[in-house]
């Protein structure tokens, strides 16, 4: 990305979707999808697909602390977002969500199984592009018809859906750049990003590992 500065080629972004499906007592996760991409070139690095396979949702009226790894039942949201977490390096990350709401409750339920992922911050591809596109209204859709994303109509699997994202992200990015609108990760750090609530410190990993994670 010539447009931007050292600080954006730097970083690697985690565009992440939570899939939902419906039942009585309110929608529970379905399926969680990751693509990362570097800030360079936009070079893909890994993708992550894992379907979920419990009932339980995402709010509840009494909160119950998050599950440590070892009490995480297979096909957990805790798992699937832990085999994203796995993925994570050294390199400065930032997760990118359309609006990002749901994925930003799943995290939070879930950081004790992946509190690095839980404490980057995110950014809302869907508010950076309504700044690259002033004269465009509404959500994802007619945005990305201004910067010439096809998507398909209806709901879209989770994996499709972060493929979507990823693209309006990158075209709203490089649209904003050429039209003078941003040349620096600060800006879009103002823009479009959201720091979550620390995690708490029993769910972190030990100093030592903390020390090459979170620099």
């Amino acid at each position: 990305m010539r447009m931007m500065d050292a600080e954006f080629s730097s970083t690697t972004f985690v565009v992440l979707d939570v899939e939902l499906r419906s039942q009585l007592g309110g929608p529970v996760p379905a399926a969680v999808a990751a693509l990362a991409l570097s800030g360079k070139y936009w070079q893909p690095l890994w993708r992550v697909h894992r379907d979920i396979h419990e009932e339980r949702t995402l709010s509840s009226e009494r909160p119950r602390p998050p599950r440590l790894l070892h009490e995480l039942p297979e096909g957990s949201a805790g798992l699937a977002l832990q085999e994203i977490e796995r993925h994570l390096t050294a390199q400065p990350h930032r997760i990118v969500v359309a609006l990002g709401f749901i994925e930003a409750a799943l995290l939070r339920n879930e950081r004790a199984a992946c509190p690095r992922l839980a404490s980057l911050t995110l950014w809302d591809a869907v508010a950076l592009a309504r700044r690259a596109c002033p004269d465009v209204e509404g959500g994802l859709e007619p945005l990305a018809q201004k910067l010439g994303v096809n998507l398909r109509p209806g709901r879209r699997p989770a994996t499709e859906e972060a493929s979507a994202v990823s693209q309006v992200f990158q075209r709203a990015v490089e649209h904003g750049a050429t039209a003078g609108r941003w040349s620096k990760f600060s800006q879009l750090e103002d823009i479009a990003g959201t720091v979550p609530k620390p995690v708490e410190a029993q769910y972190l990993p030990p100093a030592t590992v903390q020390g090459s994670l979170f620099d």
